[in-house]
């Protein structure tokens, strides 16, 4: 079984995810969760490559050696870890970039659902997904390109997107801008309808959440089990 989570940031994703994971576990159902940006596909390796080459720099300069010694060790290096953070970058803001790894990152996460969902005999939620990144990459005015990218898209058991507005997720995290916010919003609202058997929940109330999600979810693993 395969649940995702989209939605803007300040959403409640994060929370709601790992209260279900906690009350899948007590049913004695294998779990695993996974975020889409930092454990998949090649921005999580971008990412990766990033991080590690900056811990390296600051490693060495760190380290006992010379002022002399550690200014060598550290040039090259960090001339790479500038490399790293500019690739990072391009394939973060870069709309076109995002499109043309868009098919990699799927076949990537079809054999990480493989292992999962088929090896493991886990239910695999992911925070973040697919769709997520296909807001990311519209423009917001042609559609083609996304619908494209969107029919190569595995399908989730249980697409969610959580119904938080741009002004109280603004109210919640306070990352972005309302108005950037409010652009996102409007993207999903144009992709979202588009995924078979998605489901738009509300999360301004918690416990009202969570019950309707333990319903939603108990349906979709009854109707697995019937097939």
């Amino acid at each position: 079984m395969l649940i995702t989570f989209s939605g803007l940031d300040g959403a409640g994703k994060s929370t709601l995810i790992e209260w279900l994971r906690t009350a899948l576990e007590e049913q004695q159902q294998p779990v695993v969760v996974l975020h889409f940006e930092h454990d998949l596909g090649v921005y999580a390796s971008a990412r990766w490559l990033r991080d590690g080459l900056e811990h390296l720099v600051r490693g060495g300069r760190s380290n006992g050696a010379t002022a002399r010694g550690a200014a060598s060790i550290a040039g090259p290096q960090g001339g790479v870890a500038m490399l790293a953070r500019r690739i990072r970058n391009a394939l973060v803001w870069s709309k076109i970039i995002r499109r043309l790894i868009y098919p990699i990152d799927v076949l990537v996460f079809l054999c990480y659902r493989a292992y999962f969902e088929g090896i493991q005999r886990r239910i695999l939620i992911m925070d973040r997904y697919f769709y997520d990144i296909l807001v990311d990459v519209s423009s917001g005015q042609r559609w083609g390109w996304i619908r494209l990218l969107k029919l190569i898209t595995p399908t989730p058991t249980l697409p969610v997107l959580l119904d938080i507005g741009p002004e109280e997720a603004y109210a919640r995290k306070g990352e972005y801008s309302v108005e950037y916010l409010q652009n996102r919003w409007a993207a999903y609202r144009e992709v979202f309808p588009w995924v078979r058997a998605g489901v738009r929940l509300r999360n301004d109330d918690p416990v009202t959440a969570r019950t309707a999600l333990r319903q939603i979810v108990l349906e979709r693993l009854g109707a697995l089990g019937k097939r």
